[in-house]
């Protein structure tokens, strides 16, 4: 490989913020359409034959029936005209939001479902087509809110309790998804996904003694691509991208629709220093799920590197969106800014990345440069002890790993 190419691997590894350290993401483990649909269909009683047209009650109910045979657009106009002369109508509005959601005005739905809840709170119909437009808005953290206050109500509902796994393990937020997922396990190891999410969230956690466990019952139940899918991201995880590869792909080649396989492969193939192997894989990744963290991040990584800055900035923007407590997007949204002289902007980002992950070393690096440039010395020379002071720690802990 040549020296470029070297540096091409060591830089897109970086990606994740810790060159040694792979941050294992996985996206959704089982996939919802998550569009709103009626749930007042019955709230108003259908106008009787001598009712007057324009009767509020009659406007809802023609505006039911156009929901109905397809004529979205027509039903929204009839629930606005209805909701001119029933403002408070609980079931006007939700009923307005899953024709808008229904539309992909999710922004509008939202809208609609919170002004029903204010009228309504105490509505679990409403609440999770409230919760479905956030997430289909990829507003995962809205999203989890709203799910969670569905499993406090109903913890027998699997589809909350799938969703809001889901969310955490977009969010980043692996240790909650452990403890969401793990009493469910225990008392009902059966549910596959349940078990496949639980695995994931293990290794994304760090406890892969717990995650081999779950790669074992997997195989034992049949699930090969879901088997090879865990297996490969636990060789990933422990930092052999080569090995991961090749399990990966016989992963995909069973079942190429594995929510999250194709950003895990286009990791190993990083590893692997297939860099347009990655790019691809990255991008087919994003082709089935826009809203994949770990594929934009990869991908407009590995583009702010080759000098395709404004390529970049979307994935890495989408990124911070996502997950917007990420140090490693933050990271990476610094780094550009940087490229495109915005002092201020990168300065920003990389603050963000440095309280969100203090050991991360090459963040303190680049800060250190920054203030320097925007002559801030006393900040600059902080920075530097820093990384001093994590390069001796990294080099004790080094020594005391060498055999005696």
């Amino acid at each position: 490989m040549s020296s470029d190419a070297r540096r091409a691997v060591r830089d897109a590894r970086r990606v994740s913020g810790k060159s040694l350290r792979p941050a294992l993401l996985f996206c959704a483990f089982v996939t919802f359409s998550a569009v709103s649909c009626l749930v007042w269909a019955q709230a108003v009683a259908p106008a009787d034959q001598t009712e007057q047209l324009h009767s509020p009650r009659a406007i809802f109910q023609q505006a039911d029936n156009a929901y109905r045979r397809g004529d979205v657009d027509q039903a929204i106009r009839l629930y606005e005209k209805f909701l001119q002369l029933e403002p408070n109508s609980v079931a006007g509005r939700a009923n307005l939001g899953a024709a808008l959601a229904h539309a992909g005005r999710y922004t509008d739905a939202v809208t609609q479902y919170e002004e029903a809840l204010k009228r309504g709170p105490e509505n679990p119909a409403v609440r999770l087509n409230l919760a479905l437009a956030w997430y289909k808005q990829a507003a995962f953290e809205k999203a989890a809110a709203q799910f969670e206050r569905l499993r406090a109500e109903d913890p027998e509902n699997r589809q909350s309790l799938y969703l809001l796994a889901d969310c955490y393990l977009r969010l980043g937020r692996n240790r909650d998804a452990v403890a969401l997922l793990q009493p469910v396990y225990d008392a009902g190891p059966e549910d596959r996904a349940v078990e496949f999410a639980l695995g994931m969230a293990f290794l994304r956690d760090g406890q892969t003694a717990k995650a081999e466990g779950m790669i074992d019952s997997v195989m034992k139940s049949g699930s090969s691509a879901q088997a090879d899918l865990l297996l490969g991201a636990s060789q990933l995880a422990a930092g052999d991208g080569r090995a991961a590869a090749p399990t990966l792909h016989r992963a995909l080649e069973a079942d190429p629709t594995l929510p999250g396989g194709w950003s895990l492969y286009g990791r190993a193939l990083l590893d692997a220093a297939d860099l347009q192997g990655a790019i691809d894989s990255f991008h087919r990744a994003l082709s089935a799920d826009p809203n994949d963290f770990e594929a934009n991040l990869y991908l407009g990584g590995m583009l702010r590197h080759d000098g395709n800055l404004a390529q970049a900035a979307p994935y890495l923007e989408k990124a911070i969106l996502l997950r917007p407590a990420s140090s490693e997007a933050g990271f990476q949204l610094g780094m550009l800014n940087l490229a495109e002289g915005r002092l201020e902007d990168a300065r920003k980002y990389l603050e963000q990345a440095e309280q969100e992950s203090p050991d991360f070393q090459e963040v303190h690096a680049e800060l250190a440069v920054l203030y320097a440039r925007l002559k801030r010395n006393d900040d600059s020379q902080r920075e530097r002890s820093i990384v001093l002071k994590l390069d001796d720690e990294a080099r004790e802990k080094a020594t005391r790993k060498q055999p005696q």
